[in-house]
């Protein structure tokens, strides 16, 4: 590995540490998605087929309705091109389930189906206006605290957009009743919301003490197949690569026996601040267990993660010959999709490469899954 690039790499990785917030504090800077499973979009998706036909029969079947502006041929319309796009999202939510622009789009259809049933509503107060809430609601616990500000703003803009369009193109007047009910609505929504953050906040205090690592302070085994499974999915989405650093430390158990369990600990805490130190924000490092660790780099090559690396066992050797003990790191590294499409697939063949080192006395020494053979 050259120097010239080994510098460039460190001032990328420099420049990453200065602009790339840690992930665990992205729900407290409104920046936070949450990712439901698949399960849980379908019953969303199911909900707004739900609705489509009760619209429907809103409009065609409920004696002495008749749409404000639009013919029932022109709602009807609105309702089968709704229909086709909610297909083709939920179509494409069954293929890639994460994907916060599609959760944004498809709330954006719900408001304009939405806006365009309460437009044409003959009620003074219209029942549809209570759709809005189910939209708020149900998009702001559903996908996190970020979606449910946009949601709550945009349904906020709509239903005045609407609501000015019956008063100049209806010339309805503003009664008590319609007055009291939007006041009530937004009430509730802004009290929601209010509430959805603390609960998402201690939600999140909660789940990350869970996936946490109670002696380094890395994520755990929980922690890192969630986080993963997340980064994984998104290899479907686009030309993405993630790097999979599989790091075991040498003569752990030599230390444990010789010198105690309290050596033993504070040798896992200091090798756990130097991944921290020498990785991006952005990317994960987890205990996998015992003397196990592992690194998760998004969008990152194999030549750039070697680099960091040879850093990190740089550190250890320092930290080693100071304290001196005889322990060195020897680490592996697979990068999907080339090795694998899943952590546990990649973990395999990597967990192979270090092996077939060990067995060879090439302790200490850095292993990638392209170059041996397995």
């Amino acid at each position: 590995m050259t120097n010239r690039r080994k510098g460039d790499f460190e001032r990328r990785n420099s420049e990453d540490r200065r602009s790339l917030s840690d992930r665990r504090q992205s729900v407290l800077s409104g920046q936070h998605f949450r990712y439901p499973s698949w399960s849980e979009q379908m019953v969303q998706f199911l909900t707004r087929y739900l609705f489509v036909l009760l619209g429907l029969l809103f409009f065609n079947f409920t004696e002495g309705i008749t749409p404000t502006l639009w013919s029932p041929v022109q709602i009807n319309t609105a309702f089968a091109v709704y229909t086709v796009l909610n297909t083709a999202v939920f179509f494409h939510a069954s293929r890639q389930h994460i994907c916060p622009r599609r959760y944004r789009l498809a709330m954006w259809f719900d408001i304009l189906i939405t806006s365009i049933s309460m437009l044409n509503d003959p009620y003074d107060i219209p029942p549809s206006l209570l759709v809005f809430i189910m939209i708020v609601l149900g998009n702001g616990m559903r996908y996190g605290m970020r979606l449910f500000a946009e949601a709550l703003i945009a349904c906020f803009a709509a239903v005045m957009l609407v609501f000015t369009l019956r008063f100049t193109a209806m010339g309805e007047a503003l009664t008590p009743g319609m007055l009291f009910l939007n006041l009530f609505g937004g009430i509730i929504l802004v009290y929601a919301y209010i509430l959805m953050g603390r609960i998402e906040l201690s939600r999140h205090q909660l789940e990350q003490k869970s996936r946490l690592d109670t002696l380094t302070g890395l994520m755990n085994r929980r922690g890192l197949t969630e986080e993963a499974g997340h980064l994984f999915e998104k290899l479907h989405s686009g030309d993405h690569r993630i790097v999979v650093m599989f790091a075991d430390l040498d003569r752990f158990k030599y230390i444990n026996d010789n010198f105690g369990h309290a050596m033993g600990d504070e040798i896992l805490q200091r090798f756990s601040n130097i991944l921290r130190n020498n990785i991006r924000s952005s990317d994960i490092a987890a205990r996998l267990g015992g003397d196990e660790f592992v690194v998760l780099l998004f969008d990152t090559g194999l030549d750039d993660a070697q680099v960091a690396a040879e850093r990190i066992q740089d550190h250890v050797r320092r930290c080693a010959t100071k304290e001196g003990l005889s322990c060195s790191a020897t680490i592996g590294i697979g990068e999907a999709p080339t090795h694998g499409n899943t952590l546990e697939e990649i973990l395999e063949r990597v967990d192979a490469a270090m092996y077939h080192s060990k067995q060879n006395d090439n302790r200490g020494s850095i292993q990638r899954a392209d170059r041996v053979a397995l």
